[in-house]
C-alpha cells in the first residue's frame, strides 16, 4: 500500500469535516414542528373574544417561546463549538493530505499501518459522533418542549366545559 492510496479516502474526510461544519438543518429538522404548533397556538389568540383561549394559556405559552428561545441559543451555542471542532479536523485532514500527496508513490513501511488506519479514523469519526453527541444532547430538551407545546395546544382549543370546538 502506497501512502497515495489513502489521498481520496483523506479528500473525502475533509469534504465531510467542512461540510458538516456548515450543516445547520439539524435544529430545522428537530425544531419545525415545534414552531409550528406555537405559531398554531398563537393564531388562536387572534380570534374573537368569546372564542380566544383562556388568558393563563398566553402566558404559558409566553413561557414557552422563551423557553424556546433559551433552548437555541444554547444549541447555537454547541453547534458553533462542533463546527469549531470540526474545522479544526478539517485543517487536519488537509494537512495530512499534504503529507500524502508528498509521499504518494511512498509504500507504507511494515510498522506504519496505524498511519493508514488514523487517517481513516479521523476522516470519518469525529464529525458523525460530534453530529450524534450534539443531536442526543438536544433530544430530549425538544421533547420536553413539544409535550408542553402539545398540552397548551390541547387546552387551548377546548371550550370552558371542556369540550373541543373542532
Amino acid at each position: 500500500m502506497k501512502y497515495g492510496d489513502l489521498s481520496s479516502i483523506v479528500q473525502l474526510g475533509v469534504g465531510l469535516h467542512v461540510g458538516t461544519a456548515v450543516l445547520q438543518l439539524l435544529l430545522d429538522f428537530g425544531a419545525t414542528p415545534l414552531e409550528r404548533r406555537i405559531g398554531r397556538i398563537r393564531t388562536l389568540f387572534n380570534l374573537p373574544e368569546h372564542e380566544r383561549p383562556p388568558a393563563n394559556l398566553g402566558e404559558e405559552l409566553d413561557q414557552l417561546e422563551s423557553r424556546y428561545e433559551l433552548f437555541k441559543i444554547d444549541f447555537f451555542n454547541k453547534y458553533r463549538w462542533c463546527v469549531k471542532a470540526n474545522s479544526i479536523v478539517a485543517a487536519l485532514l488537509a494537512v495530512l493530505l499534504i503529507v500524502i500527496a508528498i509521499k504518494a508513490e511512498d509504500v507504507i513501511l511494515d510498522g506504519y499501518e496505524w498511519f493508514a488506519v488514523m487517517s481513516i479514523a479521523l476522516a470519518f469519526l469525529p464529525a458523525p459522533i460530534l453530529l450524534f453527541v450534539l443531536w442526543f444532547d438536544s433530544r430530549s430538551e425538544l421533547a420536553g418542549l413539544r409535550n408542553v407545546a402539545r398540552a397548551i395546544e390541547k387546552r387551548a382549543v377546548e371550550d370552558p366545559k371542556g369540550q373541543s370546538t373542532e
